[in-house]
């Protein structure tokens, strides 16, 4: 009896820790496939009336070290970033490839345009210019309070069944923004030399010089005619700049550069109707601090409003979060 009492002792011990060792990959396997960020990210495009499946999830951590959000490529081009635990969107592109690529890798998000590699507990910048030159160490720490995802998702998939509270709209210029990138030209010069193009391109041939229509004449005509220099520049330095251009360009009966030093959404959407780019501030990004974009488009849906920008790095299309980080305002009318 001992040994049959042993051996029914020893067959449980053994059914318990088999099914521990069942129970706990499971468990994690199931906090990790990110498949309420993937159902909702394909509900979210779908708002928009975009079909996409979404492929491949890299997990994004905070600062903190701690998980944040996850980033899906989309079938046939277009990433889309998600908070793992609000399910808000920071940002996402219908075409362009993703900053994070690599599984093998340890990536940190720190909001909107903010990419960065772990390497051994150092962090890196990636996705812009001289990014993996020396460490960073942002004061900002970008993270989500938690919120009830199945809430969300269900409210998500009850609006999308009522097809008139879709998309709120959309906009977008005319014609693409050139994607000029320069590892020695700061982020003023190039914000401009984008814009005065798109407007040679789509408004008045007379904004370029026909010999200048190119990125390394008009952007050295910018800094080295004394438009704006190529170093930090403030709102009022590439406004004035731009307003000196046009004036010896002879456009200033036609055309004049304004600026705002808040941001305005309405009026981002006012000018990108009218065929108009948007030179962006972006004053208090968690990363990089000030820097120049270029906003050619907007999308605003029931919960989140859009631009679509192209970031002074050659990168072109993507949708940031409109968030506080955005401050300044800069445009030709």
């Amino acid at each position: 009896m001992r040994t049959k009492e042993m051996r029914i002792a020893t067959l449980t011990l053994i059914a318990m820790f088999v099914a521990t060792m069942v129970i706990v990959p499971a468990a994690v396997g199931q906090k990790n496939d990110f498949s309420t960020e993937k159902e909702y990210g394909e509900l979210f495009l779908e708002n928009m009336d975009q079909s996409k499946k979404l492929i491949k999830p890299i997990p994004l951590n905070n600062m903190n070290g701690d998980l944040e959000a996850v980033s899906f490529s989309m079938k046939n081009g277009g990433y889309i970033i998600i908070n793992v635990n609000d399910l808000s969107v920071p940002e996402f592109s219908l075409e362009g490839n993703s900053p994070f690529s690599d599984r093998t890798k340890t990536y940190v998000y720190n909001g909107p345009l903010a990419y960065m590699e772990d390497k051994q507990g150092a962090l890196f910048q990636i996705g812009m210019r001289n990014a993996a030159d020396e460490a960073v160490t942002p004061e900002y720490v970008y993270t989500v309070a938690s919120a009830d995802k199945d809430k969300k998702l269900a409210d998500l998939k009850a609006l999308n069944n009522r097809m008139n509270t879709r998309s709120i709209g959309s906009g977008s210029l005319d014609d693409s923004l050139r994607t000029w990138e320069d590892d020695n030209i700061l982020c003023g010069p190039i914000a401009a030399g984008i814009t005065l193009m798109y407007f040679d391109d789509q408004h008045d041939d007379d904004f370029v010089d026909s010999t200048n229509e190119y990125q390394g004449g008009l952007l050295d005509l910018i800094i080295n005619g004394g438009y704006i220099p190529n170093q930090d520049t403030d709102t009022s330095t590439v406004k004035n700049g731009l307003n000196d251009y046009l004036e010896d360009r002879n456009l200033d009966d036609d055309y004049s550069t304004d600026s705002r030093y808040s941001f305005s959404f309405n009026e981002l959407k006012s000018l990108i109707n009218s065929d108009k780019p948007v030179i962006v501030d972006t004053d208090n990004h968690p990363t990089y601090g000030e820097h120049w974009i270029i906003a050619h488009g907007y999308v605003e849906l029931i919960n989140y409003k859009y631009m679509i920008i192209n970031n002074g790095w050659g990168g072109n299309n993507i949708n940031v979060a409109v968030d506080d980080y955005i401050d300044d305002m800069v445009y030709i009318d």
